[in-house]
């Protein structure tokens, strides 16, 4: 679990069993602009919300798991 402030635009995760997308504007007060994945519905949140961050992932065209948004520390060099 995080704060939203602690996550970057881009970012996914789960608030009241809904998922949702971390987007990139933001207000003076610090208040974060996010869209509901299920519908596309949009609010703003307290930067000091707890969310549990939950990736989005697709299947490429071997069948293969891939996270959406790549992690730094995911990445194999």
């Amino acid at each position: 679990m995080k704060y939203l402030e602690e996550l970057s635009p881009g970012d996914s995760f789960e608030l009241e069993e809904n998922n949702y997308i971390l987007l990139f504007d933001y207000k003076k007060n610090g208040d974060r602009y996010c869209a509901m994945l299920t519908n596309g519905s949009t609010r703003w949140l307290k930067s000091n919300t707890i969310v549990e961050i939950c990736p989005i992932y697709k299947l490429d065209k071997e069948n293969n798991v891939l996270s959406i948004k790549q992690d730094a520390k995911n990445i194999i060099k």
